[in-house]
């Protein structure tokens, strides 16, 4: 079997998004033109609002060209998109420039026209501020001398057909500088996107392959619990052969079997009720107390709001199965398991203990498998991180008890 190793392809800015840039651009060149003609008192303000609304639209229709073209090539560097950008925005700035005097070029001469005939007139320039006499008694010796307005430029009335041409050329290339800074920045907003959106898929897929890798941990972990209780549950049904105590072992050969049907149905990524999680400890316990009818006492303690509390599944397991280890075989009396929870500040906290004999050595001493408290401890990490936390240690008057603390959730999936 060939295991692919291309790499995903390189994330896309969304058509939408871009089209939406596009607008959004122009949209706002639109309302800044037009508040500007606004502020100097143009005439003719409808008329030029539809002049202005009409080069608008063509502009976003050269940016979607323009879109277009850049999008073509998705795996281009920053450097190489930006002076494809700079070459394509040259006769995209030409052609809004040429639509712009198409659109303009009447209004304009119109314009000239009005202004000039108000000089010729002897009136004052309309956006020009009349000169005011200061106060103060009159001067004999102060003379106002009327400015004569200037009349219109004697080579424009002998203007050839060449001389006007090259009037609008010199047109279009002055007003392109514009056109030309207007594309070069919705490019780079287009780019700006661009790299939001692929930063956006990686974390994205980072997400991914790390989720995915703590659900691999969790399973690693989750199944070492299965084979190390099998693994002791059956020397227990062994043992009870041997004996000759037939009919327990029947019983716990159906209690067993129960439990790994309710157990390895779920899945190890998945939490479960702490209500669940008690059920499947005391069908473990009473597996166990075929073997110790006389000592197993179990004391189970759960307030009824924390039963829906969402918890690891098999969590309490290893906890469990070492008080029974090394608690209830070890000892000649009757030793009780407590199996305790409790909300806090800090979420949710799980207790197991046992009042048994003292260890005469370590708790990992004896532990020589590997599976047990490390195993829980690394699942709570693997799960919570440093939220989550397993605490163990010997009680003063013999017994040992370990402490789950871990986020209160409620919702389990």
């Amino acid at each position: 079997m060939q295991i692919g190793s291309e790499e995903p392809p390189p994330a896309r800015l969304s058509p939408r998004v871009a089209l939406m840039s596009i607008a959004g651009f122009w949209a706002f060149y639109f309302a800044i033109t037009t508040a500007r003609a606004v502020a100097f008192g143009y005439d003719n303000q409808f008329e030029l609002l539809f002049r202005r609304a009409a080069v608008a639209l063509v502009s976003m229709g050269l940016s979607y060209i323009f879109y277009l073209l850049l999008r073509g090539n998705p795996t281009a560097s920053l450097k190489r998109t930006m002076v494809l950008a700079a070459f394509i925005a040259i006769p995209a700035a030409i052609i809004y420039s040429s639509v712009n005097l198409f659109f303009f070029h009447e209004t304009d001469k119109k314009m000239e026209a009005k202004y000039e005939a108000r000089y010729q007139k002897g009136a004052p320039p309309r956006r020009g501020f009349p000169m005011e006499m200061p106060p103060g008694p009159p001067d004999n010796n102060f003379q106002i001398t009327t400015p004569v307005p200037p009349g219109p430029p004697v080579a424009a009335k002998n203007m050839t057909h060449d001389d006007e041409e090259m009037t609008i050329l010199q047109s279009i290339a002055e007003n392109s500088w514009n056109g030309y800074f207007f594309f070069v920045a919705w490019a780079s907003l287009y780019v700006a996107l661009c790299y939001a959106a692929e930063v956006g898929a990686l974390e994205r897929r980072t997400g991914a392959l790390r989720a995915a890798a703590q659900a691999a941990e969790l399973r690693a972990l989750r199944y070492q619990v299965n084979p190390h209780f099998l693994f002791n549950t059956l020397n227990s049904l062994s043992s009870l052969v041997l004996t000759g105590r037939q009919e327990q072992a029947e019983r716990m050969i159906l209690n067993l079997s129960t439990f790994f049907r309710t157990s390895l149905c779920d899945d190890p990524t998945v939490d479960v009720p702490l209500s669940e999680e008690i059920h499947l400890q005391r069908l473990y316990l009473d597996i166990e107390a075929v073997r110790f009818p006389e000592r197993l006492v179990i004391d189970i303690d759960i307030p009824e709001r924390l039963q829906s509390a969402c918890v690891p599944g098999l969590i309490l397991q290893p906890l469990v199965e070492n008080a029974v280890k090394y608690g209830v075989s070890r000892s000649k009396k009757p030793v009780t398991i407590r199996i305790r929870a409790r909300e806090s500040e800090l979420g949710l906290l799980l207790c197991v203990e046992d009042d048994g004999d003292p260890l005469p050595t370590p708790i990992d001493a004896i532990n020589g498998t590997g599976v047990g408290l490390q195993n829980v401890r690394d699942r709570l990490v693997a799960r919570f991180g440093e939220a989550g936390s397993c605490r163990w240690g010997a009680l003063p008057g013999g017994g040992f008890a370990v402490r789950l603390a871990m986020p209160m959730v409620w919702n389990c999936a």
